[in-house]
């Protein structure tokens, strides 16, 4: 995939937000939802949701060993979304996962409260 085939993707699925920026596209599954990128790696095309959140690790390691390929990592300490971007079919999948995932972060990050007095 060319990042102009990952773009024409994003948009037939419904998308919005769009926007390409040094190689990355950015997009939103609402208008009202976090960005999330997908960026060219050397193993091929991968989405990523990223969240100013650590979750525990139980957390990490039950979503995993449920979701398949779209795993929570740690990028930077923070927790992301990452999921392999083969082809356009898989956006329709990314939705229903993106949601499911900003959920679960916004849990986690509420959860957090007590300790960091938010």
């Amino acid at each position: 995939m060319t990042l102009d085939d990952v773009r024409t993707a994003l948009a037939a699925t419904g998308f919005c937000g769009i926007e390409v920026e040094a190689g990355v596209a950015y997009a939103r599954t609402a208008p009202q939802a976090p960005e999330f990128r997908a960026e060219a790696t050397d193993a091929g095309w991968r989405l990523v949701l990223p969240w100013n959140v650590r979750p525990p690790a139980a957390a990490i390691e039950d979503w995993n060993a449920r979701m398949g390929v779209a795993r929570i990592q740690l990028i930077d300490g923070e927790a992301a979304l990452v999921m392999p971007l083969v082809g356009p079919g898989d956006l329709t999948r990314w939705q229903g996962l993106a949601a499911e995932a900003e959920a679960h972060f916004i849990q986690w990050r509420r959860a957090r409260r007590p300790a960091e007095g938010m």
